[in-house]
C-alpha cells in the first residue's frame, strides 16, 4: 500500500486508481499487487507510518554514528534485537513470523537491473541532481539526458553504454559533488564556466552617450 503520489499513479476513474506505466510495470515483473490509501484517509496506512516514529523514539536517541556504514551497522544490531522480541499485538515474534511466510522468490537479475536505472538531464552548469546532491558531469553534456545509478557505494552516469563519471555518493542533501576538470577546454569556446548559475559568453555592449536635455524634451518638459 502506498500514498497517492504521482510515481504510482496517474489519478483515478470511477474510483479506480491509474497505475503509472512505469510503476505498473514494475509491480508485475516484482510480482506483487500494489494498492493506494484512500483520499485524506491517513489511517488506512497507520501501521506502516508508525514504524518511522518507533524507529526516531527507541533507535535513534542517544545513538552518535561516524558515517552511513556506521549507521547501517547499528541499525541491523537493533532491528534484529527488537524482531526478536515477542509483539504486543500478534503475540508473536517478528523473526518467526517471517520465517513462515511463503515469499516469492526475486526475478532474474535482468529484470532487476531493469529498475536500477533512472533517466536524468544535464543542468546548464554541468551537474545532475540526484537524491539531493549535485554530481558534477564534464560540461559538454549539459542540456542532455544520461543515464545513471547507484551501485554500492558509488553514483554513476552512463552515456548509453559507456560511464561518463563516477562519484562516491555523498548522503547529505544540497552536497555539491564537482568533477575534478569539470569545466576542462570550456574557455577555449570562449564560454566561461559559472557554477551553480550558467555559462555565458561575454559580449561588448556599446552604449551611446546622449545630453540629459534629450530627455527632458521627449517628456514634454520645458
Amino acid at each position: 500500500m502506498t500514498d497517492r503520489m504521482k510515481t504510482v499513479i496517474d489519478g483515478s476513474e470511477a474510483g479506480k486508481p491509474l497505475w503509472n506505466k512505469r510503476f505498473e510495470d514494475f509491480a508485475s515483473d516484482m510480482g506483487f499487487i500494489p494498492k493506494v490509501c484512500r483520499p485524506k484517509r491517513p489511517q488506512t496506512k497507520g501501521k506502516v507510518e508508525r514504524l518511522v516514529d518507533y524507529v526516531k523514539d527507541n533507535f535513534l536517541p542517544g545513538r552518535t554514528f561516524t558515517d552511513a556504514e556506521d549507521l547501517n551497522r547499528h541499525a541491523i544490531a537493533w532491528c534484529q534485537k527488537a524482531d526478536s522480541k515477542r509483539h504486543g499485538t500478534t503475540g508473536e515474534i517478528p523473526l518467526e513470523s517471517l520465517m513462515k511466510e511463503p515469499l516469492l522468490a526475486l526475478p532474474s537479475q535482468e529484470t532487476r537491473d531493469k529498475y536500477r536505472w533512472e533517466v536524468r538531464k544535464v543542468t546548464r552548469d554541468g551537474f545532475i541532481s540526484y537524491d539531493g546532491a549535485m554530481y558534477g558531469i564534464p560540461w559538454c553534456y549539459s542540456g542532455r539526458e544520461l543515464r545513471v545509478r547507484i551501485l554500492g557505494e558509488y553514483f554513476e552516469a552512463y552515456d548509453g553504454n559507456v560511464r561518463i563519471v563516477q562519484h562516491k555518493v555523498e548522503y547529505t542533501s544540497g552536497r555539491i559533488v564537482w568533477l575534478k576538470g569539470q569545466y576542462e577546454g570550456l574557455a577555449e569556446r570562449n564560454g566561461i564556466a559559472a557554477p551553480l548559475s550558467y555559462a555565458y559568453k561575454v559580449r561588448d555592449i556599446s552604449v551611446e552617450t546622449r545630453p540629459l536635455s534629450i530627455y527632458d524634451q521627449a517628456a514634454g518638459v520645458m
